[in-house]
């Protein structure tokens, strides 16, 4: 089922009209890891239709079927004496400079590998482009991409072991040492100290540099492009679980989350209106791939409703309780997850529920009231919350109801009910002091129930490998 909103507009659909898909332009040689690099970046699955022919045409548009949240064009490398490509490079990125936002290049990455031994870093038509970057490129951000890291760290490894002189913290110095004379002083004399510039690898230990250029990037765009081009590819990309929270709040804030506890919004409106535009909202950041629209489903909103109800409940009579926010300790949600998931995976917790049907409330008409204010924050962090999980647990490819069923199910077994006391704590703190800032503590409980980009890999790694994504069921 595909949300409706006839008269709440959504945020997401706000920014995604102006700016639907993050436009990269990658420049490099075939060969380099260019390919690989756009899959890892963005989680598609599938080649790129036509990505890995090896004919690069810097016109055409690269997109993948799974991900339509971004377009790659790409360039082959400037060699020298190719003046055709370098010509064609410039007037399309200066036809683009003129376009609207959607058809601009919003990022270059320039990808080049590191060296081995004593090779030239840079071909001739590269060290031009760069030193005439500014007069090409104007704001557009533009990302020197160090690629193929990994060899040169088994090199020096091989290296150490092989002199028997395998010290950690050297070998760590000498990759910075290497690195900086392979790389990073021949950039910073062509191009000066100015120029944006990271390592990576497309290897399953070496995640995090694929998110440090996501970061980079992003934060580029912020910066010289536009906060929609931004957005677009915190949307688009599917490495940075960060991100992605991040991004949530971000267009939270912008609407629907602000003034809530003023009932600014939604006057008028029924409590199913309020909630299905705050879902999508959110649904529409983690951007997973849902041919069949399962998360934007009446089954998947009765999944995240189940025991909203039960929020409403006095709390107990303990006094220390009207402080739990402050009072919590340190969570670890990402493990207290995948405890819940080993757990429903060796069976030592009840059946996953059939799905149920919506609750009765949500057809009433919004009335401002601490109960409607509870119920709706609630559901922001319980929805966010499942996100996380499912960008843990769910492979590439399409999502299945399996997964989103198991994905609640853990979320309730690891924290859901802690998570309705802290919001609900806040709401009779609130009212008992005439004060309190709704969006505040949202933005808190998401952020003090979040799971660390650094900790994805080791947490993934725990579970023994990915939900078979094939595995599906009704509701």
């Amino acid at each position: 089922m595909i949300v409706d909103i006839r008269q709440l507009q959504s945020t997401s659909s706000d920014i995604l009209e102006n700016c639907p898909r993050f436009r990269l332009l990658v420049i490099g040689n075939a060969g380099v890891g260019k390919s690989t690099l756009i899959r890892q970046a963005f989680k598609v699955n599938e080649h790129i239709a036509e990505y890995d022919s090896g004919e690069a045409d810097i016109n055409q548009e690269f997109t993948a079927p799974e991900n339509e949240r971004f377009v790659v064009h790409d360039s082959r490398g400037f060699e020298a004496g190719d003046s055709e490509n370098f010509a064609i490079a410039k007037d399309f990125i200066k036809r683009r400079r003129n376009m609207p936002l959607q058809d601009k290049i919003h990022a270059v990455w320039l990808c080049i590998p590191i060296p081995l031994a004593n090779a030239a870093l840079f071909e001739d038509g590269i060290e031009e482009f760069i030193n005439l970057r500014k007069e090409i490129l104007g704001d557009i951000p533009i990302i020197v991409v160090f690629t193929k890291y990994d060899i040169l760290v088994n090199d020096l490894e091989l290296e150490a072991r092989m002199s028997g002189e395998h010290d950690e913290t050297a070998l760590e110095a000498r990759k910075v040492d290497k690195l900086d004379e392979l790389c990073i002083q021949p950039l910073k004399e062509v191009a000066g100290s100015d120029i944006l510039h990271t390592t990576v690898s497309t290897e399953e230990e070496y995640e995090s540099t694929i998110r440090q250029l996501i970061n980079l990037t992003t934060t580029s765009v912020e910066k010289f492009v536009a906060s929609e081009a931004a957005l677009a590819m915190m949307i688009a990309q599917g490495a940075d679980i960060g991100l992605k929270v991040k991004a949530s709040i971000l267009i939270g804030k912008k609407r629907y989350w602000r003034g809530l506890a003023a009932s600014v919004n939604f006057k008028g409106f029924t409590m199913s209106d309020c909630l299905s535009v705050i879902h999508k909202d959110i649904i529409d950041v983690w951007n997973f791939t849902d041919p069949h629209c399962h998360l934007a489903s009446d089954q998947f909103k009765g999944l995240i409703l189940k025991d909203l109800d039960k929020a409403d409940e006095p709390m107990p009579k303990d006094p220390d309780m009207a402080d739990l926010p402050c009072k919590a300790q340190p969570f670890e949600f990402g493990l207290a997850t995948i405890t819940a998931f080993l757990m429903l995976l060796a069976g030592a917790l009840p059946p996953i529920a059939a799905g149920v049907a919506l609750v009765e409330w949500v057809r009433d008409t919004y009335q401002h009231s601490n109960i409607a204010l509870q119920r709706i924050m609630t559901y922001i962090v319980d929805l966010t919350c499942v996100m996380q999980i499912l960008f843990l647990l769910a492979p590439p490819g399409p999502i299945s109801r399996h997964i989103i069923k198991i994905a609640t199910k853990a979320y309730e077994v690891a924290c859901k009910n802690k998570v309705h006391l802290e919001i609900q704590s806040y709401c009779v703190s609130a009212i008992r002091r005439g004060e309190g800032d709704a969006l505040e503590t949202i933005v808190k409980v998401i952020e003090d129930h979040s799971i660390k980009a650094d900790e994805v890999w080791g947490l993934r790694a725990q579970m023994g490998g990915p939900v078979d994504s094939k595995a599906d069921e009704e509701w």
